[in-house]
């Protein structure tokens, strides 16, 4: 029998996570069945944001931190933001300033890309990256942000508050994106052509070293012609 595999109680919030981000989808696509779904909408997003908090502070705090969840938790955290800002950019939540959504959420999925690729160079060589303040800040203002806008469907007075909020916040965690990406970029910038700059040194070496084993050979090879 194989080995069976256990979950700590942080890995399986993020499980549960990755579950409620499908159910997100499914209710803001039965939103025109019933009048008040996106409120649903709104609460299972807030909800599963919120389990992101949850399952890193259980783990830090009770030593809990696994592998598996290391893997999962920024997937599902990828995922579920990405979720938000699809609906987002269907359902045209900031009608007020045109294709305002897909480009702040060009610029957010992109940094997420970013930062995925610099982690991976970084697990290839060994070392681990932890989250900076900025990107904590980045991520809760998103959350924030989704959140309040998923709110804002409705066209009543107060839904509208919640839309101008709720952008409110959309702009600040775009800029915190970008800076905290910057700031991620220039951290880990020797990280990342470390291995660059040791290869061109090694072949600029290694070129060297042969330029003087050919000179050698040449100069071997006329002082035999001398002699004879």
């Amino acid at each position: 029998m194989g080995k069976k595999i256990t979950m700590t109680l942080p890995t399986k919030i993020t499980m549960v996570r990755l579950v409620m981000i499908p159910l997100v989808i499914l209710s803001y696509c039965l939103q025109n069945v019933y009048e008040y779904m996106f409120i649903i909408t709104s609460v299972l997003f807030w909800v599963a944001s919120m389990t992101d908090y949850l399952d890193g502070h259980i783990a830090r705090k009770y030593n809990m931190v696994s592998d598996l969840g290391k893997l999962l938790d920024p997937i599902a955290d990828k995922v579920l933001v990405a979720a938000g800002l699809f609906i987002l950019i269907d359902g045209d939540y900031i009608p007020e300033i045109k294709y305002i959504e897909l480009i702040f959420a060009t610029i957010i999925i992109a940094r997420e890309f970013m930062i995925g690729v610099i982690r991976q160079v970084a697990a290839l060589k060994s070392v681990a990256l932890a989250a900076d303040k900025l990107g904590k800040i980045k991520t809760a203002s998103t959350m924030f942000a989704l959140t309040f806008l998923l709110l804002s469907y409705h066209s009543g007075t107060v839904f509208t508050v919640f839309r101008y909020i709720g952008f409110v916040f959309f702009c600040f965690a775009t800029l915190f994106t970008v800076i905290s990406g910057m700031n991620y970029l220039i951290k880990n910038f020797d990280l990342l052509m470390s291995d660059d700059i040791r290869k061109n040194k090694e072949d600029k070496e290694n070129k060297t070293a042969d330029e003087d084993g050919n000179l050698d050979v040449c100069q071997k090879q006329e002082s035999e012609e001398e002699n004879k």
